[in-house]
């Protein structure tokens, strides 16, 4: 494999981490975000309780989602310190 073809390859990895950081920043806003909604929700003197469930089901697969990510984005990292360096 050229040097030309191994940097896109790194450039391409570098990327690919950058966004699994950002979108798992993302995800971990939007938990805070509808914890914050379902805490709200919760003190109301009749909270809807389809809407805390709702609430608490995309706060689980939100959370689920993170403990796929979180891995991947390690494997990421540790394959691009191997091939293309820190």
């Amino acid at each position: 494999m050229s040097i030309k073809s191994i940097r896109n390859v790194c450039d391409m990895m570098a990327r690919a981490i950058k966004q699994i950081e950002k979108d798992i920043k993302a995800k971990e806003r939007r938990i805070q975000n509808l914890k914050r909604r379902l805490k709200d929700l919760q003190s109301q003197p009749n909270p809807d309780p389809a809407k805390i469930r709702e609430i608490k089901a995309d706060i689980k697969e939100l959370e689920t989602q993170l403990e796929a990510d979180r891995p991947q984005l390690d494997a990421f990292k540790e394959e691009f310190a191997a091939s293309c360096g820190p």
